[in-house]
């Protein structure tokens, strides 16, 4: 019914008893299947009433993959690296385009403030503000909710931790600065190209570590 257009987005659902005989379902069978809708994004539950169809924006839509990614162990967690690559590509050569220029000076402060810091829980949250800053400045919601979700798992794995480590900071800082400039100097294809390097690189070092996840809450 929703797929086909007969339930709109925001329409209340029939009553239970409609639904029950239009499908030949029982009450406890259809209300499995609004609640696997509901966490999928499609219905938006109302306590009390019927549930209505989702307004089916980005983050109804991604609702269901939020949830999932999180918990997700890091062998299955890589295999979304390829998606991740491009995808960070486009927002950032799109922010080359459209980010204002007081933003481009802010990110690129934000880059190198980044890199003056240690592997702390601050760094942690610097580098997520710095990246949202990118992915919000490309104006896509739906890649923009679909890579909050990636991104939140990729907080939990660290790499930067320990002798070792402390070079691999010093790569991945500098590839943020690297990318910060080419967003200020206007150059879509460089911030894409170094963006896309700067997942793949990641990707590499998880690969090579393996390290096991360590949950960090309070990221943003």
């Amino acid at each position: 019914m929703i797929a086909s257009g007969e339930l709109a987005p925001g329409e209340l659902l029939p009553s239970e008893a409609e639904l029950c005989e239009r499908f030949g379902v029982s009450r406890s069978s259809l209300r499995e299947a609004q609640k696997m809708l509901t966490v999928a994004g499609a219905l938006t539950a109302r306590p009390g009433s019927r549930s209505t169809v989702s307004v089916m924006d980005a983050a109804h839509v991604m609702s269901g993959l939020k949830m999932i990614v999180p918990l997700i162990p890091l062998d299955r967690f890589l295999e979304l690296y390829p998606l991740r690559e491009v995808l960070e590509g486009h927002v950032a050569a799109a922010s080359a385009a459209r980010m204002s220029d007081v933003d481009c000076e802010l990110l690129l402060a934000m880059a190198r403030e980044l890199a003056a810091e240690p592997a702390t829980d601050r760094a942690q949250t610097l580098d997520a503000k710095y990246h949202r800053m990118i992915i919000e400045g490309a104006g896509d919601e739906i890649i923009a909710a679909l890579l909050a979700s990636i991104r939140r798992r990729g907080q939990d794995y660290r790499v930067f931790e320990g002798a070792a480590g402390l070079e691999r900071k010093r790569v991945s800082d500098a590839a943020h600065v690297d990318i910060a400039e080419a967003i200020r100097n206007r150059d879509p294809e460089s911030a894409r190209f170094l963006a896309m390097n700067h997942v793949r690189t990641t990707r590499l070092w998880l690969e090579g570590l393996k390290p096991g996840p360590i949950v960090f809450e309070n990221a943003e």
